[in-house]
């Protein structure tokens, strides 16, 4: 079993000033200026979550894909990839605009870092992610972590096709609780009925849903109103998981 655990922010400094500025160019087609700015961070680094530690970035190579290479072939394609595919997800949002990058040299404003490392989660349990959960989106310098070791020990093997969906659904997932998104609850969908797309906010994956195209699907505010109770609950309450 996989699991990744969100650690509960409280309130901080909204965006101010700088919210009727132009701050980044909008990935998605007909947004306008965005008010939040999401960087993908393969290198390794130290998070909010655990200031005193500094984490490497992802080994490439140690991802095997399935014709025999690794990701290490095409690391740069590789990272596009899954960053068009985190845009992809994240454009659906009906109320919010998100700009991702991959690099964060080129820009002066507060982010959210989304760190892609090459080690085990250390909350314990296999978990592939961990980040902040910001109820009502009130920081725009977040922070979360996705597990490298982790997800290299999901039995596979996996297509570099694969491997974007598999990043970029966790991603996505970990961007989804920094902007105030909660989890949601799994429903049974009737047999007869097609579902094209994964609930991205789910508590749980399987592996199999790893693998398949996942988006926002439930009618869910990021501004709950039991909000500031949230707030109060102990950091790493709440958990999300994989299950094989």
């Amino acid at each position: 079993m996989f699991s990744c655990a969100l650690v509960l922010s409280g309130c901080g400094n909204n965006l101010g000033n700088s919210a009727s500025e132009p701050l980044f160019i909008a990935d998605c087609a007909g947004a306008s200026t965005p008010t939040d700015l999401v960087i993908l961070e393969w290198s390794g680094g130290t998070s909010n979550i655990y200031p005193d530690d500094e984490f490497p970035g992802l080994d490439f190579a140690s991802f095997e894909t399935a014709d025999g290479g690794t990701l290490a072939d095409a690391p740069e394609v590789f990272k596009d990839a899954v960053r068009r595919e985190v845009l992809h997800i994240l454009c659906e949002l009906p109320s919010l605009s998100v700009a991702v990058q991959n690099e964060k040299d080129r820009f002066d404003n507060e982010a959210t870092t989304i760190y892609v490392v090459q080690a085990a989660s250390q909350a314990g349990g296999g978990q592939i992610g961990e980040g902040e959960f910001d109820p009502c989106n009130l920081q725009h310098d977040n922070s979360a972590l996705i597990y490298g070791d982790e997800l290299r020990a999901l039995p596979g093997p996996y297509s570099f096709d694969d491997w974007v969906l598999i990043f970029a659904n966790v991603a996505a997932h970990e961007i989804g609780h920094t902007l105030g998104f909660n989890h949601v609850p799994r429903s049974e969908q009737p047999e007869s009925e097609h579902v094209l797309y994964v609930e991205l906010m789910l508590a749980g994956h399987t592996v199999d849903e790893m693998i398949r195209p996942q988006r926002f699907l439930s009618d869910e505010a990021n501004c709950p109103e039991d909000a500031a109770r949230s707030r109060r609950m102990d950091a790493g309450s709440l958990t999300c998981e994989i299950t094989e």
